[in-house]
């Protein structure tokens, strides 16, 4: 049985240490990448009128809207998918300027909501 010289064992350990720096990189970079694309969530919720959504950042409370929003008043929305369906365009908009959006009647209406 062959016994292995000091050069060999420095390159086994040299090797073993790369592949496990390989693998926290690796490891690393999936956990940024997926915080990234789940960040934010929509959860439609029930409120006095009809429905409203909250926004969620890592499952922490960002945006609590309640009723449409620049819709005077407190009009909630008349359903669950419409409620939804904002609270989705409204993480969509977080995510491409990383600020509060805004929404206009003409995007409401694009997105099915009636507006009183």
């Amino acid at each position: 049985m062959p016994v292995a010289t000091t050069s060999t064992k420095t390159t086994l350990i040299r090797l073993l240490i790369l592949l496990v720096l390989m693998g926290l990189a690796v490891t690393t970079a999936y956990q940024l990448y997926d915080q990234q694309q789940n960040q934010y969530q929509v959860q439609v919720i029930r409120s006095p009128n009809g429905w409203g959504y909250d926004i969620l950042n890592h499952g922490k409370p960002f945006i609590h809207q309640p009723t449409i929003p620049g819709v005077p008043g407190m009009v909630a929305f008349s359903s669950q998918e419409q409620a939804r369906r904002v609270g989705e365009r409204v993480v969509e908009k977080i995510a491409q300027t990383e600020a509060l959006p805004t929404l206009t009647n003409e995007e409401l209406r694009q997105l099915g909501v009636k507006i009183p």
